[in-house]
């Protein structure tokens, strides 16, 4: 009897101490005076502004390397952000042990990421943007590994698959995100550009029935899926978006068409420099306000995929480009550096 009596109170022990601890357990109550009011002044913010403020500086000077963990494991999400935002500012050596331990922070909160525009973040994906300039590359494939194999749900993922070289470990996370189809069309084109990379012969029919129906303004994530994998399956989906769009729509003022030009510049062939062609026709457009830019996005896109079939084209064009074209010819635009690889 005395035996069962002790098995119980071990067993009841036991579950005790494996009871699971509150993950985020500290109040503002929790730290010292000089601490508390201003965390108490910070948990009460509704939302994230793009820069520090004066309160979050002062936490950033005063705190001690253990009270700002200790801030990142607060019960308000936003002063887990505002925490490790001074963590990272104060260059800790543990910042990036702690951004893999809290990849699972899915908390949101409102972060102005300008003056004038902002949106929900999860508390993770801000702690990887705050993180991100100071991450070895080291760092980031570890990183990249985490958060396309376990959390692939963070937004992050989607500029990461973006950005990153082809690699089959990711292939199925990549190919599900292209099936998805959100409000945002950005997020499933990107992942079709992503898997246009692997330039699997399987893919063809998935990725041309996604590209057929190209939204705009996303037809930006199109043309580079096709620059980056030439198919003649592809083909006919720009020789349609040029009767459709360019030949009856007004020009929009992004520059979807320098990556339609590309695109298409990339076949080398008798119809690509056909259609190319008829980008240098005015009265294919039914608007001429960006003829002459368009004119510009011809040339480099024959510059970049040179080719005999382009030699006549590229001559006459040559003379026709100012200084600062030439001077830049080479350079990737502003939108296509990365920061993953």
């Amino acid at each position: 009897m005395k035996l069962n009596l002790f098995l119980c109170a071990l067993i009841f022990v036991t579950l005790s101490s494996c009871e699971k601890k509150e993950k985020y357990p500290y109040e503002p109550s929790d730290f010292r005076s000089e601490v508390n009011m201003t965390l108490k002044k910070l948990s009460k913010e509704k939302q994230l502004p793009v820069n520090d403020t004066i309160a979050t500086n002062y936490l950033e000077k005063v705190c001690t390397k253990d009270e700002l963990q200790k801030i990142i494991l607060s019960k308000k999400p936003i002063l887990r952000i505002i925490g490790y935002r001074a963590l990272i500012n104060r260059k800790d050596e543990k910042f990036f042990d702690i951004l893999i331990r809290h990849l699972n922070d899915t908390a949101k909160v409102t972060w102005w990421y300008y003056d004038d525009a902002g949106g929900l973040f999860t508390i993770s994906d801000l702690m990887i943007r705050k993180a991100q300039h100071i991450l070895t590359q080291k760092q980031k494939n570890i990183l990249i590994d985490s958060v396309l194999l376990k959390h692939p749900y963070l937004e992050v993922s989607d500029w990461m698959i973006q950005e990153i070289n082809p690699n089959e470990r990711y292939y199925s996370v990549i190919k599900s995100k292209c099936s998805v189809k959100t409000d945002r069309c950005g997020t499933q084109l990107g992942a079709c550009y992503a898997l246009s990379k692997f330039k699997k012969e399987q893919d063809l029919p998935f990725l041309h029935d996604i590209f057929n129906n190209l939204e705009e303004p996303c037809g930006y994530w199109v043309f580079r899926a096709i620059e980056i994998n030439p198919q003649e399956v592809f083909f006919p989906i720009l020789e349609k978006y040029f009767k459709e769009n360019i030949k009856k729509k007004k020009q929009q003022s992004y520059n979807v068409l320098e990556y339609y030009c590309r695109s298409v510049a990339s076949y080398r062939s008798g119809k690509s420099l056909k259609l190319l062609e008829s980008l240098l026709d005015k009265s294919n457009y039914p608007d001429k306000w960006y003829f002459n830019d368009n004119e510009d996005y011809v040339f480099k896109a024959i510059h970049k995929y040179k080719a005999p079939i382009y030699d006549k084209l590229y001559n006459d064009l040559k003379p026709k480009m100012d200084d600062h074209i030439m001077k830049y010819l080479n350079r990737i635009n502003y939108n296509e550096k990365t920061t993953w690889k």
